[in-house]
């Protein structure tokens, strides 16, 4: 009988060692090689959402649409135009393309009168909050 509880203390005993092993192997972490580079492209990405303010500011509204549809003409604007703010806003239930970011409507309609040809349904917009 004294026997059969040291056994069982045995085999406890081992059951935990081994429940042990594996709850630490779950509580590694592994160490990213590319950090610097992720760091950088947060950092760049949270600097364009400072500086893009829709609520101050006019910008020309491209598309409203499908998801699939604005991103397919956000892709095909950026390409063509890099060095104009764009982005995508969601207003239930369509995105919108907006693009420009520019601090008066003169501005905003000088844009878009050069894209005009071809964005033949793009308009200027200030949104508001």
């Amino acid at each position: 009988m004294n026997n059969l509880r040291t056994y069982k203390v045995f085999i406890i005993f081992i059951l935990t060692i081994f429940v042990q092993q594996n709850a630490k192997a779950q509580i590694n972490v592994i160490e990213n090689a590319d950090q610097k580079t992720i760091d950088l492209l947060l950092e760049r990405k949270m600097s364009q959402n400072n500086q893009f303010s829709l609520y101050t500011n006019y910008s020309v509204q491209l598309k409203n649409g499908a998801k699939e549809e604005v991103e397919t003409l956000y892709k095909d604007f950026t390409i063509q135009h890099p060095e104009i703010d764009a982005t995508i806003i969601y207003a239930n239930p369509k995105f919108k393309l907006v693009v420009g970011n520019y601090k008066n409507k003169i501005e905003a309609e000088y844009l878009l009168k050069k894209i005009a040809g071809k964005y033949p349904d793009a308009f200027v917009v200030k949104l508001k909050k």
